[in-house]
């Protein structure tokens, strides 16, 4: 009896799972997407960031052309950039900037997605993020109940010296194309996805899982961030999502152990 119940259980999972792909190849069949990792030319709220120096400057200016060139071999059919999913402002923006109305501000979404989509010639820029709140009060307050207050400053310093600092020398003597390369290697990948499996995950206890929960947000945001641009995406498109390294290491997962999209790598258009 347990086994037929087993077998029937088992049937309906794998019934499940053939609709589900099935449903979701409905409208990106043939489509191809490809993510690179960016970081902000401005001012920043991050605990962390890069001193990116004159990105105005002609040399700086230069270099973002020769990215934007590079980029535009791959052909892709939408740009897709960090913003708010469902919110018009940014390609109101790009809209003007087409018709000589809106000069670039130094954001990066401006240099480097305005300037590719309109040397493709796309009418449209793209947009696919969905903000969410992190527990971090929680965990703050995990850390001051249990003693451990030291953890955040302790693990900033870390990554400060394992990962900022490599970018900025980095940075200060490479061309921002091969900077870009340089960042978006699979190890910062890894180091990225680390802080939160192999050290967050490890915060809390059995009743108050502090770190389990704000991990599984910000995979959530991740996961709704694909979902987005899952609906951005027609039969045949060639996407380019530019997004902070931070989600496109998480989001190349989501792709490779996808069947329905092909996954391709843009590092490669960066030589």
């Amino acid at each position: 009896m347990k086994y037929r119940k087993f077998l029937w259980i088992t049937a309906f999972l794998l019934t499940l799972v053939g609709y589900a792909q099935e449903g979701s190849e409905e409208g990106i069949k043939g489509s191809r997407i490809a993510f690179l990792g960016i970081f902000h030319f401005g001012s920043t709220s991050d605990l962390m960031s890069l001193q990116p120096g004159d990105i105005l400057g002609v040399e700086r200016q230069e270099e973002i052309i020769s990215v934007v060139e590079k980029l535009s071999r791959y052909k892709p059919t939408k740009i897709v950039l960090e913003f708010p999913f469902g919110n018009n402002k940014l390609d109101s923006l790009y809209q003007q900037y087409l018709k000589a109305e809106h000069p670039l501000t130094i954001n990066e979404r401006q240099q480097l997605g305005f300037r590719l989509a309109a040397k493709l010639g796309h009418e449209h820029i793209y947009v696919a993020d969905h903000r969410m709140d992190l527990p971090f009060e929680d965990l703050q307050n995990f850390l001051v109940e249990t003693g451990k207050q030291d953890f955040f400053p302790n693990f900033l310093s870390k990554m400060k010296t394992e990962v900022i600092d490599v970018w900025q020398n980095k940075y200060d003597t490479l061309t921002l194309s091969e900077f870009l390369a340089f960042m978006n290697q699979d190890e910062f990948d890894r180091l990225n996805k680390a802080f939160y499996l192999q050290h967050m995950n490890q915060l809390g206890t059995e009743a108050n899982p502090v770190g389990v929960a704000l991990n599984a947000k910000w995979w959530e945001r991740n996961m709704r961030i694909m979902h987005n641009i899952d609906k951005l995406t027609k039969d045949g498109d060639k996407i380019l999502v530019l997004f902070g390294q931070g989600h496109t290491a998480i989001l190349k997962d989501f792709y490779t152990a996808r069947s329905d999209v092909q996954l391709d790598d843009i590092l490669g258009y960066l030589d």
